[in-house]
Order: structure tokens, then C-alpha cells, then sequence
């Protein structure tokens, strides 16, 4: 029975990369972003690394969405739903892939993906063409520690989160409460910290049957979000790789508004 304990403790250890950062195979998906009236962009990141971007231009955007994807999307999987961000809440779409996904090549971890999303939030932030708007960092999932960790950075005016956890180790911690792996795990996402220094405009989502990111660790983050305009949406039904609901379309672009509207 120890050695079971051990030999599975060790595999976790070893495997960690593996299990969060499990990205789709790059020769996979459609990487032309022509067909999404999206353009190709790179963007120098840290260690002469090179962030890929596709970049979705609104004629008349009441903002530029920054979006920051799941552990298990890329650029190649997502083109088509970002095209509808943009047209469905007329905004301009801002998406790139961390480093160890998709062509943006290196290694994923939780430096590497933190760097690259305040990177590409600097990068926004510098371009007239999209800053002349509000910019909204989004994110889901694990990608809503990149959101927040770029909108702390640029101390945006709002952000969106949807189903995004406390800490990756709280999850973990839930899946395999016999293991110590608050103790071992070398990637974190402590998200519920870094937004402590947020305080602009929060708008929130989160599945009540999320079977991945269980809504309390979605509300642990909200709760430590010290901001005094924050709004936790809980979604009926909605699991953790489900599309957006009706109720995500209408608040988002109330938010939006708002946000598009403030002096």
C-alpha cells in the first residue's frame, strides 16, 4: 500500500506538466486566420521568444477584448468563437497563445504564461489602433489567471473571467486530497493573490455543475477581489466547456457598454 502511495506521488510529480498544460496538437485545427477575417501578428516575449496573436478588427468597437484561453485550446481551435466575440459584442478580439501552445513554441509553465499574457497586454495597451477603446483582458479557465495578471498589470478598466479558479493548487488539492500537493506542485496560478491588487470593474461567470473548476473556487477568487464594482454571474446548467450562455451575451455587453460609456 506505500509503495502505491509513493509510485503515485511520484508520477503526479513528474507528470504535472503534462496534466495542466495538456495543449492540442499544433498540426491540429484550422490556422488560417483569413477565414476568420482575422490577421496574423507576433509579438516579441521573454527569451527571444515570439507570442503568436491573431488580431480581430471591429469597424466600430466599444472596445478591445484581450483573451486569454483555456490549458486546452489554441489559436487553431478557437478562431471561429472569437470571430463571434467580436461580432456579437462589437469589439475588437485581442487572442494569442502562451508559449508552449500552438506556433508560439518553448515551454508552458506558470512564469512563462503570466509573462507572455502582461506582454501581450503592454503590447495592446502601446497600439493606438486598439487602445483607443477600452481594453478588457478575458479569460477562462486557467487563462483567467493570464486575464488577471495582465489586467493588474495595465490596471484595466474592467476584466471578465469566466469559470476561472482561486489557485490551480486548490483544485488539485480537491481532486487529490490524500496527496500533500499544495507541498509539490511548482505551478500555482495563485489568482485569488494577484487580484487583490485589482480594483476596476469585475464581471464574473461560472457553471453551478462545473465538474472541472467547482464553483466554490470560483467564489473563493471573487471574494478575495477587493474591487467595489464586481458582479458574480452563477450560470444554471452550465458546465466547464460548455458555450456561452444567453447570459453571458447579455451581460457582457452590458458590461461593455458600461465600460465603453465611463468617463
Amino acid at each position: 500500500m506505500l509503495w502505491t502511495y509513493i509510485a503515485t506521488l511520484a508520477a503526479l510529480i513528474v507528470l504535472e506538466p503534462r496534466m495542466l498544460f495538456p495543449a492540442p496538437n499544433p498540426s491540429q485545427g484550422d490556422w488560417e486566420p483569413a477565414k476568420f477575417d482575422a490577421t496574423d501578428v507576433w509579438v516579441q516575449g521573454g527569451d527571444n521568444s515570439q507570442i503568436h496573436v491573431w488580431t480581430f478588427k471591429h469597424i466600430t468597437p466599444r472596445a478591445t477584448i484581450v483573451f486569454s484561453h483555456g490549458n486546452g485550446e489554441d489559436l487553431g481551435s478557437l478562431g471561429g468563437e472569437l470571430l463571434e466575440l467580436s461580432r456579437k459584442l462589437s469589439v475588437n478580439v485581442v487572442a494569442y497563445d502562451f508559449r508552449g501552445y500552438g506556433k508560439t513554441g518553448g515551454k508552458a509553465s506558470q512564469a512563462n504564461i503570466l509573462a507572455d499574457a502582461a506582454t501581450v497586454g503592454k503590447w495592446v495597451r502601446d497600439q493606438p489602433a486598439w487602445s483607443n477603446v477600452p481594453v478588457i483582458p478575458m479569460g477562462r479557465s486557467l487563462g483567467g489567471a493570464a486575464a488577471i495578471e495582465m489586467a493588474t498589470e495595465l490596471q484595466a478598466p474592467g476584466i471578465i473571467l469566466d469559470r476561472t479558479f482561486s489557485s490551480a493548487v486548490d483544485v488539485a488539492a480537491s481532486i487529490y486530497p490524500v496527496f500533500p500537493v499544495r507541498l509539490l506542485m511548482k505551478n500555482h496560478f495563485p489568482a485569488e493573490e494577484k487580484i487583490k491588487l485589482y480594483s476596476g470593474r469585475v464581471l464574473q461567470f461560472h457553471g453551478d455543475v462545473d465538474s472541472i473548476v467547482p464553483i466554490q473556487f470560483g467564489r473563493k477568487l471573487y471574494d478575495a477581489c477587493p474591487a467595489d464594482n464586481k458582479e458574480f454571474v452563477e450560470v444554471p446548467g452550465l458546465e466547464h466547456n460548455d458555450l456561452h450562455s444567453q447570459t453571458f451575451w447579455e451581460k457582457a455587453s452590458a458590461f461593455i457598454e458600461e465600460l465603453s460609456l465611463a468617463p
